[in-house]
């Protein structure tokens, strides 16, 4: 098994927890395997809600402002038009509730992959509502 795949396991044995396990900082515990570096050491544990979460990232209200900061505490990650496999992304996905919300999100070849709130979930591109941005990690199959 692939470290990729390896870790949309383990997001898939965490429950989600703001602040914890939630859609982002899992993605950073991606960035940090691949590049060695937590982007989002800075706000773990900060929140604990949704509402927590955009009062202390802004990530609801500009997910790719809150995204490029955290980024910027390793020194920022290339932007890329096309995702490669392993590649990150703030995706607009709808929600439970039917509210088209900001996702992360790895690039895993042919689907998105991401953690929410009830599982680990991969979708179609086809199923994305909108890709606001990717960002290259360099991770190499």
């Amino acid at each position: 098994m692939t470290p990729l795949y390896q870790e949309l396991h383990r997001w898939s044995a965490l429950p989600f927890i703001w602040g914890e396990s939630d859609c982002m900082l899992c993605l950073a515990d991606w960035v940090q395997r691949v590049r060695g570096v937590d982007p989002a050491a800075h706000i773990r544990g900060t929140y604990d809600s949704r509402g927590g979460c955009q009062r202390e990232t802004g990530f609801l209200r500009d997910p790719v402002a809150a995204v490029e900061g955290c980024l910027g505490t390793i020194g920022g990650l290339e932007r890329v038009g096309d995702p490669r496999t392993g590649d990150v992304a703030v995706i607009m996905v709808r929600d439970a509730e039917g509210r088209v919300s900001p996702c992360g999100a790895v690039w895993l070849g042919t689907a998105w992959g991401f953690k929410g709130p009830h599982s680990t979930t991969t979708l179609h591109p086809r199923a994305v509502q909108e890709v606001l941005a990717i960002w290259s990690v360099d991770y190499e199959t």
